[in-house]
């Protein structure tokens, strides 16, 4: 069996993985289902049920671009019902309690929404990986 001389081994390594790099059109994949989902769920805060505000699920992406958020109340128990579009669905949050701490003015969460019925629970502000 004979070998590859070293010098000739470290530049086929590089061409075959240029080669594996360059497979596929390099964009992730993205859901274009129309099909529904029903999310419910809790948001809490620091531990406690929100008392009020609003949630909104985006299923936008670039295949869905003319999609719009859909945005439901949360109840005084913290609960909120909304329906979506399956797949990725971006989740922000709105009023008096999320504007009043800066740390949650910009939370954001990603939630990948089955057809039917799911449940979603939120505790906010988000873990941050370090």
């Amino acid at each position: 069996m004979r070998q590859i001389p070293r010098r000739l081994a470290a530049p086929a390594l590089t061409a075959l993985l240029a080669l594996g790099w360059g497979c596929g059109s390099g964009a992730p994949p993205v859901d274009t289902t129309t099909a529904e989902a029903t999310v419910k769920g809790t948001v809490k805060i620091r531990g406690k049920a929100a008392t009020g505000g609003k949630v909104s699920f985006d299923p936008s992406n670039v295949k869905r671009k003319n999609e719009s958020p859909r945005t439901a109340a949360i109840g005084s128990d913290g609960t909120y019902t909304i329906k979506t579009l399956a797949g990725s669905n971006q989740a922000t949050f709105s009023g008096p309690a999320f504007l009043k701490d800066p740390i949650l003015q910009d939370a954001r969460t990603q939630f990948d929404a089955q057809p039917g019925d799911n449940t979603f629970d939120i505790e906010l502000p988000v873990a941050t990986s370090p």
